[in-house]
């Protein structure tokens, strides 16, 4: 427990006593506590649950994106209602960048903020009032490689990053800012109570329509039937083919390698994690103690919880000396993907990318039949033939780096992604999937 209660405290130690900046004129809120939107359509429920385990958590803003996420205010740290976030700002203007690592100096210290697959990481928007613990909090996130933007003050010479007036770069960026909880559920009771009050006129209009029609009415005629009329049958639908419905390819890249990365950072004592793996259905990894003495269970969870991922179902196994992780993709679309390329086309981009790239790319050519054989081996009537090669291939690049080869391919199918952490630079990476001829 003193192991894990020092690095809450050290967690804490970061943060200045203010939660605000001002830029230009205006005042902006940082240090607030970030993690992703998974429920869009109503997200009110997931942003009071996480109000909820966070103490004194009583501000929220939401942010859309590529990636939807909310951020977590507190008026005990100097946060106001209809404040703009810094963060979301910076993000915003950024987002044509798929990370970046920044400090800016401000009037009331130093401001550092990172930003991975146009998500603001879970408490990295930290305002500083040292420059020596902003040096130290922006070099430790250099551990983790690509990143597309680098901004720091001239004066550090930082190789490779740059200085930029962070006015002007959120100038004419729109503005996300805080609300109270309780102002989003007044919005819903308005809501409801406007509806009930249509209906009730709705229904108030249509008993005068029947009192005056009733006053009126005739003795009805009866009308003849109507001819018989003779429906042509119509053939049963034809059935989906199997690229019609394959998960996004871009989406569940991203929220893979994002998953991968922030498990990776997250240090657990006397824990070391395992190989990640992720498929459309969801990610799945594991721990292993590295020192019997001391070691909990309780710390793996509390530490998925500070970096928000306490989605993630972790158990212990009968032995006490590993445990295991799983979380969902209930949220992954199902997109058209149809095949462009031959199949002679697919064998010649493959052998021309394990070539090029003296990779180990495996690949085979297979077919699936839909409906399959029938168990005495004949073939059943509509029977279609699909053909594909399934590719495997293991590499130190990360998903952005096989970009490229990934949007090659029109009716690409990801079956499996794996991130080994424990073996240093080599095969870090391994992709599996197919790839449909048309």
């Amino acid at each position: 427990m003193v192991a894990e209660q020092n690095i809450v405290d050290e967690k804490l130690a970061r943060r200045s006593a203010g939660g605000s900046v001002t830029i230009g004129n205006t005042k902006y809120a940082v240090g607030l506590l970030w993690a992703p939107l998974q429920n869009q359509d109503d997200p009110i429920p997931e942003i009071r649950e996480a109000m909820e385990a966070e103490p004194a958590a009583d501000l929220y803003c939401q942010r859309a994106s590529m990636a939807p996420q909310y951020g977590l205010g507190k008026t005990v740290f100097g946060h106001h209602s209809g404040e703009p976030s810094l963060a979301a700002s910076v993000a915003t203007a950024l987002s044509g960048k798929s990370s970046a690592c920044c400090v800016f100096k401000v009037e009331e210290g130093w401001w550092f903020v990172a930003i991975r697959n146009d998500l603001i990481l879970a408490e990295e928007d930290v305002l500083f009032q040292s420059e020596d613990e902003a040096k130290r909090a922006f070099f430790a996130m250099m551990a983790v490689p690509d990143w597309d933007v680098r901004i720091v003050p001239a004066e550090w010479n930082v190789e490779g990053a740059e200085q930029q007036d962070l006015k002007a770069l959120i100038e004419n960026v729109r503005k996300t800012r805080l609300f109270e909880l309780s102002a989003a559920k007044k919005t819903q009771v308005l809501v409801v109570l406007a509806l009930l009050v249509v209906l009730v006129l709705g229904f108030l209009i249509y008993l005068a329509f029947r009192v005056i029609s009733s006053a009126f009415e005739q003795k009805p005629v009866i009308p003849m039937p109507p001819p018989t009329v003779v429906r042509p049958v119509e053939p049963a639908p034809e059935k989906p083919k199997p690229w019609e419905k394959v998960p996004k390819a871009d989406i569940l890249i991203n929220r893979c390698w994002n998953n991968a990365y922030q498990l990776e950072a997250i240090t657990i004592p006397t824990w070391k994690m395992g190989r990640v793996t992720c498929t459309p259905q969801g990610l799945s990894t594991s721990w292993r103690i590295t020192s019997a003495r001391g070691a909990r269970l309780a710390w793996v969870k509390s530490a998925l919880e500070r970096y928000k991922l306490n989605r993630l179902d972790v158990k212990l196994d009968a032995s006490g000396t590993s445990a295991s992780g799983k979380m969902s993709y209930t949220d992954i679309p199902l997109v058209l993907s149809a095949p462009t390329l031959t199949i002679d086309q697919i064998r010649q981009e493959l052998t021309d990318i394990k070539q090029a790239a003296a990779l180990p790319i495996q690949f085979s050519e297979k077919t699936v039949k839909d409906p399959p054989d029938n168990k005495d081996g004949s073939v059943p009537p509509n029977q279609q033939i699909y053909r594909y090669f399934s590719f495997s291939v293991s590499s130190p690049y990360s998903p952005q780096e096989w970009k490229v080869f990934f949007d090659k391919f029109s009716g690409l199918e990801f079956l499996k992604i794996e991130y080994e952490p424990a073996i240093g630079s080599k095969n870090k990476w391994t992709y599996e999937g197919r790839i449909y001829a048309k």
